[in-house]
């Protein structure tokens, strides 16, 4: 797939009339890998590398924790 490609797929996606997430699914153990659910039924696998916000802990690049799934 081409980087252009993606990006029409992702903007697609997420253009839906309900882009609301509607579940989160870690599918390995550091929980870097996530298959996200949208309301509109459409379902995307993605890698994250870091999250950021109040509450969450420090953590390595591609280990989440847990606390944020």
């Amino acid at each position: 797939m081409q980087i252009r490609e993606l990006d029409q797929l992702l903007v697609d996606l997420l253009s839906h009339d309900h882009p609301e997430i509607a579940k989160v699914v870690p599918l390995d153990k550091q929980h870097s890998r996530v298959r996200v659910e949208f309301a509109s039924g459409a379902v995307a696998t993605i890698t994250i590398r870091e999250v950021s916000g109040p509450g969450v802990p420090n953590h390595h690049p591609y280990e989440i924790p847990e606390s944020v799934i």
